[in-house]
């Protein structure tokens, strides 16, 4: 018992601590907007004036959705330093007004009593808002020593071992200050067509300004994009910048020339470059493990549809994020992945490589019908009486394909699994051409007619059962007569049935409607074994 009872606590005391770290390591998201861009050139046309509020958007709806930010300590620092400003900010507002109310005392107050405990009172509200403003500049300068650590950390040499023992190596067991921090990004009123407008104000004293920073932040904005355009002929040189807020710090510029008419390839250059930079990542390293050897000696891998030249041990070094990668080699099939590779250093890419397969096989109907059947997009072949057999090409996936009946053009879906999808195979497939849009529609008003019909015979069958219980209570009472509850009874005894059959011809129109529901299912082919019997 005392085993069990130890058992259950470390499993509980397991489960609190990574929930602890899971729920620890995600924040909320981080939004991202942009500013209409500006011209450094004087005198544009109406037509490349457009650019100025297309190409931001074009810039922001390339960006992919549900993609992480790393949050720096510095960025996190100025979060938490903007709030104490704010704070701080208002406590000296309301100082200022405890201040006049104090000194607008003596002119308001004849009774030198109540002037002095009206001036007492005022004093305490100021004393109380100067205890405030002392405790948030102490916690500023707390919070800054704190993460000075975090954005000067020290050298390896210098870092003081923290516990007597190794550091057990499950995550949830590291510190919580050492966990990095994503959050979500997304856009500004998750529309790329909003652009974030300042003020004239705000535009005047810039974008490191105060007023500019207020407005950005009470927006909800964490990053904003700005940008300049120059334009030669049918030629724009676009510079996009990355502010981050609070702080109003630039994370990045991306440059990019390209021509006027193809924005979206100008757009999906600067994402491509301004990515990084928005993920504030750390580059990963990420490893391939590439099965069987063979296929690993030749292996061809593709990131982003970039080619890596192959090495005898494949290692890259990318930006976090997401990233698809492809693999393969002569002779067997490619596989492909698309993954966020983020909230790591280190990953390694297993696959097993299958080698290629081509051939033949053979496929017949369980009752034979002229038509025709499609395969792969491309193939067909027509079966009738003298041709059983239609001929597949294999590939070592599953095969989906059609059968077309040639007297009426209906048709049914098949499906060849991948394991008997082999070179030589003859099989075997119950396809029943038919128009199965038309069948479940009529299955589903019979259906309907049969729940109809229950429901208006259960009032009667409710009314006839009530009046027969009344008529035998008032029977056995004394109070009515045999005849009377006879009668209820037979009334009672027929409604019940009409209940019944109505109940049991819904239950059959239901099962057979789900039945028709699921003929929308392709047949799935089977070996044919009078094939080998014949043979």
């Amino acid at each position: 018992m005392k085993h069990s009872v130890r058992f259950f606590l470390l499993i509980l005391i397991f489960s609190l601590c990574g929930f602890a770290y899971s729920a620890g390591t995600t924040a909320s998201g981080w939004t991202l907007s942009s500013m209409e861009f500006s011209y450094k050139q004087q005198g544009k046309t109406d037509s490349k004036s457009k650019i100025t509020q297309v190409l931001p958007q074009l810039i922001l709806e390339q960006i992919a959705d549900n993609s992480l930010r790393l949050i720096s300590p510095q960025e996190d620092l100025d979060r938490q330093l903007y709030e104490l400003q704010t704070e701080r900010l208002s406590l000296f507002l309301q100082l200022s007004k405890e201040n006049k109310t104090r000194d607008a005392l003596v002119l308001s107050k004849d009774n030198p009593r109540a002037l002095r405990k009206a001036i007492i009172e005022s004093e305490e509200k100021i004393a109380q808002i100067k205890a405030k403003i002392d405790e948030n500049l102490l916690k500023k300068d707390e919070i800054t020593k704190k993460y000075e650590k975090k954005i000067n950390p020290p050298k390896e040499e210098e870092k003081e071992e923290k516990h007597g023992f190794a550091p057990f190596p499950f995550p949830f067991f590291h510190d919580e200050e050492d966990r990095p921090v994503s959050e979500t990004v997304s856009l500004y009123k998750n529309d790329s067509s909003a652009l974030f407008s300042p003020s004239e104000n705000a535009k005047t004293e810039g974008i490191s300004s105060y007023t500019f920073e207020k407005e950005v932040t009470n927006a909800k904005i964490n990053g904003l994009l700005t940008g300049d355009i120059l334009i030669f002929g049918d030629y724009a040189s676009v510079t996009v910048n990355l502010y981050v807020f609070p702080g109003a710090k630039c994370n990045g510029t991306v440059t990019e020339v390209g021509n006027t008419s193809d924005l979206i390839a100008i757009a999906q250059s600067v994402v491509r470059n301004l990515t990084p930079k928005i993920a504030n990542s750390l580059p990963v390293k990420i490893r391939f493990d590439i099965k069987p050897e063979e296929a690993a000696s030749n292996a061809v891998v593709s990131v982003d549809g970039v080619v890596i030249p192959s090495k005898k041990e494949l290692e890259l070094i990318i930006d976090a994020g997401i990233h698809s990668i492809t693999i393969g080699a002569k002779d067997y099939d490619s596989q492909s992945i698309t993954y966020q590779f983020s909230g790591d250093d280190l990953f390694t890419v297993r696959t097993t490589l299958k080698p290629l397969v081509s051939g033949k096989l053979n496929i017949r109907l369980k009752k034979l019908k002229d038509g025709i059947f499609y395969f792969n997009g491309n193939e067909n072949a027509h079966v009738d009486g003298e041709n059983m057999y239609g001929e597949a090409s294999v590939n070592g996936k599953t095969i989906l394909g059609k059968f077309t009946r040639t007297e009426d053009n209906e048709s049914a879906f098949i499906l060849i699994p991948e394991n008997i999808a082999k070179d030589g195979n003859h099989l075997l497939v119950n396809a029943k051409p038919y128009d199965r849009a038309k069948n479940i529609d009529k299955r589903r008003r019979r259906m309907y007619t049969a729940y109809s019909a229950l429901i208006c015979s259960l009032p009667v069958t409710f009314f006839c059962v009530g009046n027969f219980n009344s008529a035998t209570n008032a029977y056995n009472a004394d109070r009515g007569t045999y005849d009377d509850a006879l009668k209820w009874q037979k009334r009672a005894y027929g409604s019940i049935g009409v209940s019944c059959v109505a109940g049991g011809w819904f239950v059959f129109e239901m099962v057979r409607y789900l039945f028709a529901a699921n003929e929308v299912l392709p047949a799935s082919a089977k070996p044919d074994k009078s094939y080998k019997e014949d043979r």
